[in-house]
């Protein structure tokens, strides 16, 4: 690998927060170490289940990560962007991946294998530490999230996820999220996602378009949110 791109991986590593606090050196090996893996959008990392053999660090794109629901479905319970990790816990644990992880989009990550992510973990007490911090933040803010969506209904869990999606794309402007990623995002089948907007097109809350959803608005959608907490 050129230096320039070690380099390069090097300075995305330092931005992620289970690397806050390691030396130049151990960034500088997990970097070399690094391979570069290339998603298509809607392509499959690894499954629920799967055996957890590295690390990833997203470099481009965003991944999706998401539980397998008692309906079958699967519930998307975070969004990994630019300068996240993630499938540290399986390298830990030794345990099967607990979560899916399929691409949102066209994404480009950085793969650093569970061989030499423990080789660093062992020499960097700083890593430990952030790594335990980590995963707290994760499981409370999974729980969190899969508990608000547990107690609303069809109509305020899609409305939810549409306010947070577009507090994230407010630099694009629009949503960039077919239904059928909707659907895995709020745990709904399709038809009900098209359904939904459908109604709320015809209402005049929000433009959609072949992948896209631009909403006009805002306040009539965070009722429609928060509609269940009154009821």
């Amino acid at each position: 690998m050129a230096t320039t791109q070690v380099s390069a991986i090097q300075q995305i590593l330092a931005t992620c927060r289970i690397f806050s606090g390691v030396s130049p050196s151990g960034l500088a090996f997990l970097a070399a170490a690094a391979r570069i893996r290339r998603l298509e959008r809607g392509q499959m990392l690894f499954a629920q289940g799967d055996s957890a053999d590295a690390f990833y660090l997203v470099a481009s794109g965003s991944i999706s990560l998401g539980l397998d629901s008692a309906s079958g479905r699967e519930l998307v319970i975070n969004e990994m962007r630019p300068g996240d990790g993630f499938g540290e816990l399986g390298l830990i644990t030794g345990q099967p991946r607990s979560t899916g992880a399929i691409a949102s989009e066209p994404s480009v990550l950085w793969a650093i294998s569970r061989h030499d992510f423990a080789a660093v973990l062992e020499s960097e007490p700083a890593m430990a530490k952030n790594l335990l911090r980590e995963a707290a933040s994760r499981l409370g803010k999974s729980s969190e999230r899969e508990g608000a969506l547990a107690f609303l209904d069809a109509d305020s869990r899609l409305a939810r996820v549409l306010l947070e999606m577009d507090r994230r794309a407010k630099d694009l402007g629009y949503i960039a999220c077919s239904q059928e990623d909707l659907g895995r995002r709020v745990g709904l089948a399709r038809q009900t996602v098209a359904e939904l907007l459908g109604r709320w097109r015809r209402d005049g809350w929000i433009l959609t378009g072949r992948g896209k959803i631009v909403l006009l608005n805002r306040a009539a959608l965070r009722r429609e949110a928060e509609e269940v907490e009154s009821r």
